[in-house]
């Protein structure tokens, strides 16, 4: 149980930093962007033409991951008793 819940923190704050890095790196493409669409939006436009959606795709698995390797305890016992 115990590496299960130490796995889970590591992919969940591997996650966060991983969105962090994201982020910043959209913020500095933004200075490089020349025109965007409205529906998406400056930051939307930023994080498509700069290539990084595969990694805040990424960061957000690896914190739902975390989220449920954290949890995977409670979750059972949940199923469990919503199951009966």
């Amino acid at each position: 149980m115990a590496k299960k819940y130490w796995s889970g923190i590591l992919f969940f704050i591997s996650g966060v930093i991983l969105y962090g890095f994201t982020l910043v790196g959209a913020v500095i493409y933004l200075s490089f962007i020349e025109g965007w669409n409205n529906p998406p939006g400056m930051y939307w436009s930023a994080v498509l033409q700069g290539g990084l959606m595969f990694p805040m795709i990424l960061s957000w698995i690896l914190m739902v991951l975390g989220i449920l390797f954290m949890f995977s305890k409670e979750l059972k016992v949940a199923y469990k008793r919503l199951s009966n």
